[in-house]
């Protein structure tokens, strides 16, 4: 990919006059809310870092408000995925303004391969995952102003594939993200222990990624306007984990112990358990993880629970003894066993209820 320069566009509709020019209001049943203040685009750019000279994928680009910075900021190409084909003329538009250097494509983003619109000279060169440069040089950014409903599940799915390096993550770059979330939500992803905000986000995503909120938007800035404030948040994989733990194993462990958050931790992670062996391993688990029955879940480090999680993950790994799967296995009254024991359900005592009658005899 040749080096390119900064530019300015030549003269082009705005993004406001392109959806004005081909009648795109913002649809409610795809959650639209667009970014269209040229002030407001080139501040969320600034967001990404250096990006001359890069390849950008935009995720969600409306009708090119962010798309046009992107070149004006360096990008040397934009990959559009949009879901909206109403909104093609107007990215259409821009891409003419740019030489081709805007690739559309149409999709729905939580179905959509990344990894297909990256171009072969960029893969080929398979960059070097735990080199300090990884991210700073990496030639592709993720960027994105997605409706709040889709952001999450969006950053879950990449948060996976980073735990495996595998989609867009798989060429050894450690691809940074730049992308629009309610404030709240972000607060949740960046928030640190004892922080009244902490929770399963803050440490499924701090484990695997540098997390920071560059900047937060008024609502009023978007068309139409939002009534919440929304955060710019930029999330950058880390060289290796925080701790080494499979993300589902973390994930559960996370759920449970948020699940009522201001519960001692002991019983949180209790409902981990099968009923039979709650008790004994709940005990187990926290004695291996040097941690009081009593401590609160918003006291906990990423580390502390990414330690849980393995250890969680240890525990259910065991052979377990049988008469602890017997309910789940047993479909008929009677299960008998390799060892010859036999086990038989207990018919339910049916009792008469007794009439005044028989009180009375």
């Amino acid at each position: 990919m040749g080096y390119i320069s900064k530019m300015m566009l030549p003269p082009t509709p705005s993004a406001a006059d392109l959806l004005r020019t081909y009648k795109l209001p913002a649809l409610r049943r795809f959650a639209q809310n667009f970014l269209l203040d040229p002030r407001a685009t080139s501040k969320f750019v600034a967001c990404t870092g250096n990006i001359e000279n890069k390849f950008v994928i935009e995720v969600g680009p409306g009708p090119g408000g962010i798309t046009r910075q992107l070149f004006e900021h360096g990008a040397a190409q934009v990959a559009a995925i949009e879901k909206d084909i109403r909104l093609f003329p107007a990215l259409q538009t821009l891409s003419n303004a740019v030489d081709s250097r805007l690739r559309l494509y149409l999709g729905d983003i939580l179905d959509f391969d990344i990894e297909s619109v990256i171009p072969d000279d960029i893969t080929a060169q398979h960059g070097s995952w735990e080199s300090d440069e990884s991210s700073s040089t990496s030639p592709i950014h993720l960027v994105g102003n997605l409706p709040f409903n889709i952001a999450i599940p969006l950053l879950i799915r990449w948060l996976k594939q980073v735990s495996t390096r595998s989609g867009p993550f798989s060429f050894g770059y450690r691809i940074p993200i730049t992308i629009c979330m309610q404030e709240a939500v972000a607060g949740r992803i960046v928030s640190d222990a004892l922080m009244g905000q902490r929770g399963r986000l803050s440490i499924i995503f701090q484990n695997w990624f540098d997390c920071h909120v560059k900047h937060v938007f008024s609502g009023r800035a978007f068309v139409p306007a939002v009534n919440v404030n929304v955060a710019v948040i930029q999330l950058i994989p880390l060289k290796r984990p925080l701790v080494e733990v499979n993300y589902d194993l973390l994930d559960k462990v996370t759920r449970a112990a948020f699940h009522l958050r201001n519960k001692k931790i002991g019983n949180t992670l209790a409902s981990l358990f099968h009923e039979e062996t709650r008790d004994e391993d709940t005990r187990e688990l926290l004695h291996r993880a040097h941690l009081k029955s009593d401590t609160m879940c918003l006291t906990l480090t990423v580390e502390e629970f990414g330690h849980l999680a393995q250890i969680y993950g240890d525990i259910i790994s065991r052979p377990r003894p049988i008469h602890e799967q017997l309910d789940r296995k047993m479909n008929t009254k009677e299960l008998t066993f390799e060892l010859g024991e036999t086990y038989i359900r207990p018919e339910s005592i049916k009792t008469k209820k007794k009439s005044k009658k028989d009180w009375d005899e």
